[in-house]
């Protein structure tokens, strides 16, 4: 005689949803205990304050507050840097502090444009012959807005006649390329930063903000 339950003939009966890559909760929202902020795959969101990482990548509130994201530069074995997205969970008021006290991208670029004529006052008598494309660059874009670009590859696009975020949008992938080559930085890769730079000129720095959360250091 059989001691052994037979086993149900059933498969298959799970109807639950799949757990959807990508923003749980967005930057401003307010997240309880235990929520999802963030599921990944890899680590392109990092863990900051109030947050944890479990086993599958995911970022969980660990307390009750607002999701407050930052950039942060990492450096690899090799020395290079990139940048990755830092969620963290601020008190309600020290969110309100931390958004009072970042300065608007409008308001940073004015006060780049009112302390370039004075570093351009002093520079200009003594290095105006010996180096011209530095004194053009002086009251130019900040090109290093554009992620995967740097000081060292602003300064080469800035002698190379790209000084603006006009200027790059107005370039061609191939040409930006040729300039990199030209000055053995042929392993970065502007594919994005005419798209960056059109935003950045149009002065829609919050699209700009969504498209670089979305790339991987200007990929």
């Amino acid at each position: 005689m059989a001691h052994k339950k037979a086993a149900g003939s059933a498969k298959n009966l799970s109807d639950s949803n799949p757990n959807y890559h990508w923003l749980k909760l967005n930057g401003g929202q307010f997240a309880r205990s235990w929520n999802i902020i963030v599921r990944q795959q890899g680590q392109k969101y990092r863990a900051g304050n109030g947050t944890y990482l479990s086993k599958d990548f995911t970022i969980h509130a660990d307390t009750d507050g607002i999701v407050h994201f930052t950039k942060k530069a990492f450096m690899r074995f090799d020395g290079r840097k990139y940048t990755r997205t830092v969620v963290h969970i601020l008190p309600e008021g020290m969110a309100a502090e931390a958004k009072a006290d970042t300065p608007a991208p409008k308001a940073k670029k004015a006060a780049a444009k009112k302390t370039a004529p004075k570093a351009e006052a002093k520079k200009a008598e003594p290095k105006a012959d010996k180096k011209p494309a530095k004194a053009e660059a002086t009251g130019a874009d900040d090109l290093t807005k554009i992620e995967g670009i740097g000081p060292k590859i602003a300064e080469v696009m800035a002698a190379n006649g790209v000084a603006s975020f006009e200027d790059l949008s107005a370039s061609k992938v191939g040409d930006l390329r040729k300039i990199l080559e030209d000055n053995k930085l042929s392993q970065h890769d502007p594919k994005t930063w005419k798209k960056q730079a059109t935003l950045a000129k149009n002065g829609k720095w919050d699209e700009l903000k969504t498209l670089q959360d979305e790339l991987d250091w200007g990929k």
